[in-house]
């Protein structure tokens, strides 16, 4: 891909989370599942921490909490700062398990790029009205999930 070109973006919606997967003997770790809106509705299983899995669910179930988290006091300073987080995009993978994530604000003209954890990107994306999840079209080929057909 050309530096001109732009990466071709999957939008995904949160379609599991889990909090307590075994990884190893005696080791436990949560994972987040997300699935494309459009076909073919390919999935990603993220393994990420146990708190960070908890926050994920928090989100996505729209629960409130009783007092604010660490997600929720960022999404709070991004608004105090007459900012707004737009989307957090999964944008790359290593070894089938390392994965990579952005997160992009818009303050009124101007973006920016934030890089995270995938695990924070998308509990912040959650957290933020109308921020997108995305997957990039390469993270998808990457995995073995094959190329989603073209758009015509």
């Amino acid at each position: 891909m050309s530096q001109g070109e732009a990466a071709k973006l999957n939008r995904v919606s949160v379609s599991e989370v889990r909090t307590a997967v075994p990884t190893t003997t005696g080791v436990e770790a949560g994972m987040v599942t997300l699935r494309e809106d459009e076909p073919p509705h390919r999935s990603v299983a993220i393994v990420i921490g146990q708190p960070e899995a908890r926050a994920i669910q928090t989100g996505w179930t729209g629960a409130a909490a009783r007092r604010p988290n660490t997600w929720d006091l960022f999404v709070s300073t991004v608004g105090l700062l007459e900012a707004r987080i737009d989307r957090a995009v999964i944008v790359a993978v290593e070894e089938g398990r390392h994965f990579y994530a952005n997160v992009e604000f818009e303050r009124g003209a101007e973006r920016r790029v934030l890089s995270a954890r995938p695990s924070d990107a998308i509990a912040l994306a959650l957290r933020s009205y109308g921020a997108g999840l995305y997957v990039a079209e390469q993270v998808m080929i990457d995995l073995g999930l094959g190329q989603a057909p073209m758009d015509n």
